[in-house]
């Protein structure tokens, strides 16, 4: 069991690596495309038609790999009030009930990302005219990667407890 809370203690750092430097460029751009647009609009007179639509789909990126990264730093919303007052027995029990669900609600939606993911590649974006998939990639995608995370902290808890 160790070895395997340990593959994906490595394969889960790495991936929060990459979402870290992703969220970081998507940042970057998503600054440099409002202010280039800003400039375009009330300077030049003459808006980028486009800029609207692919700042709206960074936001998305942002909010759903942003969600995995506070989850991963443990800086997610939580009650930790109630854990405080518990024994660290306890603890890890909510720990495991709370990642078991949070892989049930997540493998949920992945399924159903499965489902709309036909309908969302016929579908054009209004400016880009390109598939609601790739904005639309960013559920499943967060949601694989969640599971990963909760996978990792069952194990890191099982593998504390032994």
């Amino acid at each position: 069991m160790y070895k395997v809370a340990q593959f994906f203690s490595f394969l889960s750092a790495a991936i929060h690596k990459q979402i870290s430097f992703f969220i970081v460029a998507l940042i970057f751009f998503l600054a440099i495309l409002l202010s280039v647009s800003v400039f375009f609009r009330y300077i030049l007179n003459d808006s980028i038609y486009w800029s609207s639509e692919v700042a709206r789909y960074c936001l998305v990126y942002l909010v759903f790999f942003g969600a995995t990264m506070a989850h991963k730093n443990k800086t997610h919303i939580r009650i930790d009030i109630i854990l405080s007052h518990m024994s660290a027995t306890n603890q890890n029990r909510i720990e495991l009930l709370v990642s078991g669900l949070l892989i049930f609600f997540w493998g949920l939606v992945m399924a159903g990302c499965v489902k709309l993911l036909p309908l969302f590649m016929m579908q054009k974006t209004a400016t880009l005219e390109i598939p609601f998939a790739v904005a639309f990639a960013a559920v499943p995608l967060s949601a694989l990667i969640w599971i990963l995370y909760c996978f990792d902290d069952i194990l890191n808890v099982l593998v504390k407890k032994t």
